[in-house]
C-alpha cells in the first residue's frame, strides 16, 4: 500500500492541486472483448507488426522514443489510415470505467491534466457529475476563464482526444508544431506546475511532454513545488529515480505491480479517506 505524504494529502484536501493521469490508469479498463487500452509501447509494436516490423522502428521504440516512433509510423501508414488506426484503438473499442477512475474522481480535484487519448475518464467525469465536469484540450482557447473558478471542476487533455483527431499531439512534429501554435497552453501548464502540486498516476518517467515541461521550469526558476509520482516498485532503478526527482522535483510513491497493478487502486482508494478526512478537519478548524 502506498504510504501517502502529508504534503500530498494536504495540497489535495485544500484543492491545491493538480491531478495527471496518465495511460497506465486507463489500462485498467476493459470492453466486452476482454481488450484493454494500449500503451503507446503496445500500440506501436502492434502497428509495426502490421508491416513486417521494421527494424529501424523496432530500434526507435526498445530506446522509448515514441514521439519519434509515432512519426516514423505515420509516414509509413499516411495520415489518413493513422488518424483512422488511432480512433480504432482509442475511441471505437468502448471501454468501460474501472473502480480507479472511481476514487480519482472522488478525490475532487479542482484541475486534472490527462496526456490519454481515450475518452474512458472523461466519459466517467461527465457522467458522474450529470455533465457539469468541464473538458478542453490543449487546443481550446477558454480554458484560462475556467481556472478561477472555485464551483468549476476541469479536465484538460493536455495531447488532445480521439474525438478530434486534426488536432492529436502523437509524434515529434506534432509536439513541435503545438508548442508553438499553442504557447499559451503551455504557459498555463507551467504557471500550474509553480504554484500547485502535481499527482501523477499512472504516468510513465519517460513521457517526454513532462519532463521537458518540469525541465525548463526548475532551470528557469531555480525552485519548484514538491510534486509526486506513483510508480511500480523496481520499475525503474532506484539511481534512475533519484536523478529523475532531482532534476524535475518529484517524489515518486511505489506500489506492487502485481494482480494487474491492484495495489494502486486500493491505495487511492485509501487516499479519498485521507483527504475527505483532512477537509473535516479543516472545515471544522475553519483552516482554509
Amino acid at each position: 500500500m502506498i504510504a501517502w505524504d502529508d504534503v500530498a494529502v494536504d495540497s489535495i484536501a485544500r484543492r491545491r492541486a493538480v491531478l495527471v493521469v496518465g495511460s497506465g490508469v486507463s489500462r485498467n479498463s476493459t470492453n466486452d472483448k476482454g481488450e484493454r487500452p494500449a500503451s503507446w509501447d503496445g500500440f506501436l509494436k502492434q502497428c509495426a507488426r502490421e508491416h513486417c516490423d521494421p527494424a529501424y522502428l523496432l530500434e526507435v521504440i526498445a530506446r522509448r522514443d515514441y514521439l519519434l516512433g509515432c512519426q516514423l509510423l505515420k509516414t509509413i501508414m499516411g495520415r489518413d489510415r493513422f488518424v483512422e488506426r488511432v480512433q480504432a484503438e482509442f475511441q471505437l473499442k468502448r471501454f468501460k470505467p474501472a473502480d480507479i477512475h472511481k476514487h480519482l474522481y472522488e478525490l475532487d480535484v479542482a484541475v486534472t491534466i490527462s496526456p490519454n487519448f481515450d475518452n474512458i475518464y472523461d466519459d466517467y467525469c461527465r457522467q458522474a457529475s450529470s455533465g457539469s465536469y468541464v473538458i478542453k484540450t490543449h487546443a481550446s482557447t477558454d480554458t484560462i476563464s475556467y481556472l478561477n473558478k472555485c464551483d468549476v471542476r476541469l479536465l484538460i487533455k493536455s495531447h488532445g482526444s480521439a474525438n478530434d483527431p486534426e488536432d492529436l499531439i502523437f509524434t515529434s512534429e506534432d509536439y513541435s508544431r503545438a508548442r508553438t501554435k499553442y504557447s499559451i497552453f503551455y504557459d498555463v501548464i507551467r504557471s500550474l506546475a509553480l504554484t500547485h502540486t502535481f499527482i501523477f498516476v499512472g504516468c510513465g518517467v519517460d513521457d517526454p511532454d513532462l519532463r521537458m515541461l518540469f525541465e525548463d521550469i526548475k532551470f528557469a526558476y531555480g525552485r519548484l513545488p514538491l510534486h509526486f509520482m506513483t510508480i511500480p516498485t523496481a520499475e525503474v532503478a532506484p539511481e534512475v529515480l533519484r536523478e529523475l526527482g532531482t532534476v524535475m522535483q518529484v517524489k515518486h510513491l511505489t506500489y506492487s505491480p502485481d494482480n494487474g497493478h491492484q495495489e494502486l487502486t486500493e491505495s487511492l482508494a485509501n487516499l479519498v479517506q485521507l483527504v475527505e478526512q483532512r477537509r473535516d478537519m479543516l472545515s471544522k478548524g475553519r483552516n482554509w
